[in-house]
């Protein structure tokens, strides 16, 4: 009698612990769903440089990077650059390459 108490006694205990593991996973897997993104409000200004453009991006609503959407005045083709990451209401500088316009400027939430 005794070994079949020490059976059931050992597989309560392991039903026990994996239904521990189970109960730890669950929280800590909706706390990271629900964890609200960042609403940036964001405005740029146009800089010029010499030969470059650029654009500083200014954003409240969290931590962003500064991106420029840029556009080659030689080829016409269409790319972004990012600029660096800074804290709510700081100031990212993003430059174009030589040879390109700023089309328009924008933080994203980093």
């Amino acid at each position: 009698m005794r070994t079949k108490q020490r059976a059931a006694g050992a597989i309560a205990a392991l039903a026990l612990a994996a239904g521990g593991l189970v109960v730890t996973a669950t929280p800590s897997a909706s706390a990271s769903e629900s964890s609200p993104s960042a609403v940036l409000n964001c405005s740029y200004q146009r800089l010029t440089g010499n030969p470059h453009k650029g654009a500083a991006v200014t954003c409240t609503g969290g931590s962003f990077t500064g991106v420029v959407l840029c556009k080659r005045t030689d080829t016409g083709l269409t790319y972004r650059h990012f600029g660096n990451r800074v804290n709510s209401g700081g100031t990212s500088t993003v430059w174009c390459d030589v040879q390109a316009e700023v089309v328009s400027g924008y933080g994203i939430p980093s």
